[in-house]
């Protein structure tokens, strides 16, 4: 009987210790965190923003980096340090990680431009507008003008006329789509086409089945107007002056 609660004993004390570690270690690892969350411990120091850029101000976005450390190197919210990152117009993806002991690293994708868009804007290869206070000083070839909320849609359409139009030696310069929903095209060649808002991709490919004959004539085609059930208007410039 003795040995048998000897034992209990033992296994009761056992348990009471292996409570107190628990509740010992468990409060051990609250300071601990507590510690280390602190933004004054281990304070970050440096940032280190990666890649080569061509318009992009390093020393903006360096600033606006600063601005947005709330913490130290535990503590410190990268997702906020990349919202930060991603609010600079010359932006178009960003990473951040810590590189210890105080140091943060920020990789950043520049914004590509492809075309501009109406007056004060840029459109990237995703169909994205974006709006830097420096534009670009490259004088881009290509215009977009219309609701933002389709550019995506305009530039799918530009990419899919583009083609057409080159098999035929000649190039898109300048897109609209106005509230309407008319599409209009300009040419490298000075030519305007107003495509309509339905039908476009028949209409066009009408026209170009035809442009062979237009570019025969003695002046060349200023304004052409496909909005027609089975054909289009042609207006001709006065003289010819090129593109």
């Amino acid at each position: 009987m003795k040995g048998k609660k000897t034992n209990s004993l033992i296994r009761r004390w056992s348990l009471w210790l292996l409570a107190g570690f628990v509740v010992v270690s468990g409060t051990g690892f609250y300071v601990l965190a507590g510690y280390l969350t602190n933004p004054q411990v281990l304070p970050i120091r440096s940032i280190q923003i990666k890649n080569e850029f061509r318009n992009l101000d390093k020393v903006s976005l360096q600033q606006a980096l600063l601005k947005a450390i709330d913490g130290g190197f535990f503590s410190v919210d990268l997702h906020k340090l990349r919202a930060a990152a991603l609010s600079a117009a010359w932006v178009a993806e960003a990473r951040v990680t810590r590189v210890w002991p105080d140091q943060l690293v920020v990789e950043v994708v520049e914004q590509m431009p492809i075309a501009s868009w109406g007056e004060d804007a840029l459109l990237n290869a995703n169909g994205e507008v974006f709006r830097p206070q420096r534009k670009t000083n490259k004088q881009l070839p290509l215009r977009f003008n219309g609701d933002e909320g389709k550019a995506a849609l305009m530039l799918d359409f530009f990419i899919t006329e583009q083609k057409a139009f080159r098999k035929h030696g000649m190039s898109i310069r300048e897109v609209d789509l106005d509230k309407r929903g008319e599409w209009r095209l300009k040419l490298t060649n000075g030519t305007t086409i107003v495509v309509g808002k339905e039908q476009m991709n028949k209409r066009i490919r009408r026209l170009l089945g035809a442009y062979a004959v237009l570019e025969q004539a003695e002046r060349k085609p200023l304004r052409v107007d496909l909005r027609y059930e089975q054909g289009f208007s042609v207006s001709w410039r006065s003289e010819d002056k090129g593109g």
